[in-house]
Order: C-alpha cells, then sequence, then structure tokens
C-alpha cells in the first residue's frame, strides 16, 4: 500500500471537517505523536539506536536516518533564511521594531524579540532543524544555546553561486599557504562549537560555480579557468601544467586542442592570462576542464576537511550544498561522497523532477541525502518572479509541498528536507529586483494559512511517511 493511500485513510478515520479537498485540519492528526515520543532534539524515541553523544548517520538495513546524540532516529525538516535583515527592510522595519519593543536593528530588545519569535514558530510549525541559510547571531552563533539542531557554515572558500565570486575568490588551493590558512579558519570557526549537542554539522559554499555549466549558468568564472592563467610560481599552475603533460606527452599535442604555440612546457608554465574565460572549444578542451575541476574539488574537501576536523571531529561534515539544478552535484558526487557524511543537495523542482534526480544518483553512492534549500512561490505584485516553480495558489503550493515531502521521505535514502523559506523579501530589497525567496510568512509575520496547515501536517506525520 502506498504512503498517500495511508495517509489518506488514517486521515479520514480521524477527521472532523476538511479545511478543503486536500487538507485535513491539523488538530485532527494530533494524535498520531506527542511530546513524549521525542527527544530534546527532536528525535524519535520509538526507534533507537546506539548514541555517541553527538548527531551521526546510520542505515539500519532499510533506511537512512540521522541519529540524535541520545540514540533515537531523526529526520531533518528544516527552514532556511532566518536573515534578521529580511526584518529590517523599509517595508518591515517600523513593524517588526514596534513587534519587538526595539529603537533599533539588533539592538538588545531587538536581539531577544527576534530569538524568541523565531523559536516561537519552529515550535508552533513543528519544525527542526535551522538550515544552513541563517545569519542570525542571536539564533545559532551562541555556543550551546540553541534550541533545535542546526547547521553551521564552515566556509573557508566562499564561491557561492549568488556572490557572484570574481577571480580572485579561486585561491591557490593547491598551496601550503591555503593550508595554513584553512587552519586558522577552522580553529577560529569551530572551537567553540565542539561539543555543541545541537549543531547537527558543517556545511560549505552555497551551490558553488565550479563546472562549465555552471558558468554558463550564472556567469563567472572557476578553479581551472582562474589557475591555468596563473604564472609560475603558483602551485596549481604547476598541477594544472603537470596534468596536461601526462595527458598529451608532447607540447605540439596540446597546441593543436588548444590552438597554442606555446614552445615547450615550461614556456606553458610561465604563461598567464594565455586562454580567456571561455566556454571550450572543443570536447578535449571540455574533457580537461572537468578532469581538472575533480582536482581541484578533491584538493579542497581534503584540505577543508582535515582542518575542520583537527579541531572538530564530533560533527557531521556536509560539504558544499551541491547544485542539483546544474550538472554540479552529478559530476562531482563521486568524490565528494569519499568526504562528506551525507550528499547535501539544492533542487528547486516539482516532485518528478525530484524523483528524476535521486533515482539517477542514489545507486552511485551509499550515503543518504538532504535537499538542503527548496520551496515553490505564488507571485504577486511586490513578488513577481518567486524563485522555484510558481503556482497560482497558496493551495496548489502547499500541495506541491505536502507531495513532495510524503514522497521523497518515504526514500530509504532521503533524510532531510530544508524549506525556503520562512519570510517573504519583496521586489524593492536590494538584491531582490530580479528574483525573491517566498516564505512561509508575509514580510509581516502573516502565516499563508495553507502552508501552515501543510508544514504542521508533515511535520506531526514525518515519522509515520519514514516508517
Amino acid at each position: 500500500m502506498s504512503i498517500r493511500k495511508i495517509r489518506r485513510n488514517e486521515f479520514i478515520k480521524v477527521a472532523s471537517i476538511p479545511l478543503f479537498n486536500t487538507f485535513l485540519p491539523y488538530n485532527s492528526i494530533s494524535k498520531y505523536l506527542n511530546k513524549n515520543d521525542f527527544d530534546k532534539y527532536g528525535g524519535w524515541k520509538k526507534k533507537k539506536f546506539y548514541k555517541t553523544g553527538f548527531f551521526r548517520t546510520h542505515f539500519d538495513n532499510n533506511r537512512w536516518w540521522f541519529v540524535t546524540p541520545e540514540g533515537n532516529a531523526f529526520i531533518s525538516f528544516g527552514i532556511n533564511h532566518y536573515h534578521e535583515e529580511w526584518w529590517a527592510q523599509n517595508y518591515n522595519i517600523n513593524y517588526w521594531l514596534k513587534k519587538f519593543n526595539s529603537k533599533q536593528f539588533q539592538d538588545k530588545h531587538w536581539n531577544e524579540g527576534f530569538r524568541k519569535f523565531a523559536f516561537k514558530d519552529l515550535k508552533n510549525l513543528g519544525i527542526n532543524t535551522i538550515g544552513m541559510h541563517t545569519n542570525s547571531p542571536s539564533i545559532t552563533d551562541i555556543p550551546y544555546k540553541s534550541k533545535v539542531p542546526y547547521l553551521r557554515e564552515y566556509k573557508p572558500i566562499k564561491i557561492d553561486h549568488y556572490i557572484n565570486p570574481k577571480p580572485d575568490a579561486y585561491t591557490d588551493i593547491f598551496s601550503s599557504s591555503f593550508e595554513i590558512y584553512c587552519d586558522n579558519y577552522a580553529k577560529e570557526t569551530a572551537s567553540d562549537y565542539k561539543n555543541d549537542k545541537m549543531l547537527l554539522g558543517y556545511c560549505m559554499a552555497d551551490c558553488p560555480i565550479i563546472t562549465d555549466y555552471d558558468i554558463n549558468f550564472y556567469s563567472g568564472t572557476s578553479w581551472i579557468r582562474t589557475l591555468r592563467n596563473l604564472g609560475s610560481d603558483s602551485a596549481g599552475k604547476k598541477a594544472y601544467v603537470e596534468m596536461m603533460r601526462q595527458k598529451y606527452n608532447l607540447i605540439s599535442k596540446f597546441n593543436l586542442v588548444y590552438q597554442t604555440n606555446f614552445k615547450n612546457w615550461e614556456n606553458l608554465l610561465n604563461s598567464r592570462n594565455w586562454r580567456k574565460n571561455i566556454q571550450p572549444s572543443n570536447e578535449e578542451e571540455k574533457n580537461d576542464n572537468h578532469e581538472f575541476m575533480l582536482k581541484c574539488v578533491e584538493r579542497y574537501y581534503s584540505v577543508t576537511k582535515k582542518s575542520l576536523f583537527k579541531y572538530d571531529s564530533n560533527h557531521l561534515f556536509f560539504g558544499d550544498k551541491l547544485n542539483g539544478n546544474t550538472d554540479s552535484l552529478e559530476k562531482v558526487i563521486n568524490l565528494v561522497a569519499k568526504y562528506v557524511d551525507v550528499i547535501f543537495y539544492q533542487n528547486f523542482g516539482e516532485y518528478a523532477n525530484q524523483k528524476k534526480l535521486l533515482d539517477k544518483l542514489v545507486g552511485d553512492v551509499n550515503l543518504p541525502f538532504l535537499n538542503g534549500d527548496a520551496g515553490f512561490g505564488v507571485s504577486y505584485e511586490m513578488m513577481p518572479a518567486p524563485w522555484g516553480p510558481n503556482y497560482k495558489s497558496q493551495k496548489e503550493r502547499a500541495e506541491m509541498l505536502l507531495k513532495c515531502c510524503e514522497n521523497l521521505f518515504s526514500r530509504p535514502e532521503f533524510i532531510g528536507w530544508h524549506i525556503c523559506g520562512i519570510i517573504d523579501t519583496w521586489k524593492t530589497m536590494p538584491t531582490k529586483e530580479k528574483n525573491q525567496h517566498q516564505g512561509l510568512m508575509t514580510v509581516k509575520g502573516k502565516y499563508y494559512k495553507e502552508m501552515e496547515i501543510v508544514v504542521k501536517i508533515i511535520s506531526k506525520n514525518l515519522y509515520k511517511i519514514c516508517s
């Protein structure tokens, strides 16, 4: 019997009057689970494993789970974008200042009010994880004070797609100075959180631009296009030339592919800015770019993880949130799987797209999958182009979230969905002129009722679906 049939039949037995065709009143399903079924981390006490004192992952021969510090099964149903400045725009700051009894943004009353507001909403919704997209110090930057599990950013290199990284962001990761920098960064970032039991784990860049397809999709550059244009004093340039030498042997063969006239390999090593930032001119260059990209990603992950675990090996390592809407996830999944505990990815797509992606990749690795940022929108005047698939109504939007979560959480490899996001952003907000983020609530904190109900339905039935 399918998960959908189980849910429908069992809901009908306890339902009063449906709110509308698809959803049932929240109170009608509250009998399935109660607060005594969960530990203080949100773990499900009815499914136990051995405990280690920190979060970990576990495959029980039926499906993957997170395991809480107390040894109970945990599935991550999270929320993103608790960015305090999104509550402090010209269109809503006065409302929130009054709400928090505050005189100015991020004063004592603001911080206390925002923290209380956030955790109250998480409890109300049943959300059990704060996702990677949260820059509120009052929520996640105070060690041992979070009330729900959370992800912490660990970004030695900032190559997130949304910041439009320039060539200098693609530092020479093959250099010894990069190892020293990562060591210092990890010490500063992770040392104070080593024993924080609420910390789920560390994540790095948000959909980093690493492939030629990424560049075509977002513009910008990548490691291959940056490092190959450095000089002979660069370890990255030396690594590139050595790889080309191994592949082509003769410089004449390299020249034929790249339409260059280098006299020897040393000439290539010494040449700066010899290749324009353009798409590959032929299949050979395309393959070279892919191979060197993998070499770069391997170096990037090996150094950053080693540094992190020097100062905190208690927590999970998620790596980058890989882009499932370009080819990044597919191109690097086998390599990244050697270093991470979870395949952490992003895919904005309807259920059919989500299913197709997982069906294609799940057999490649023996790891759980977590969609760390996904959402759907309904456009209106101040939010004409929200990220993700758009729908005519909040009812349709809520139905798609329900369909995705019902079906995806029933898959044995799927252990997390993080909603994008908590609050609306308007087109008048800087950086949101072209696309906006739609939340579960309006810019002044009023929940979209259909979304609120569905999130509560999912959170209340999460372990029923997973089981």
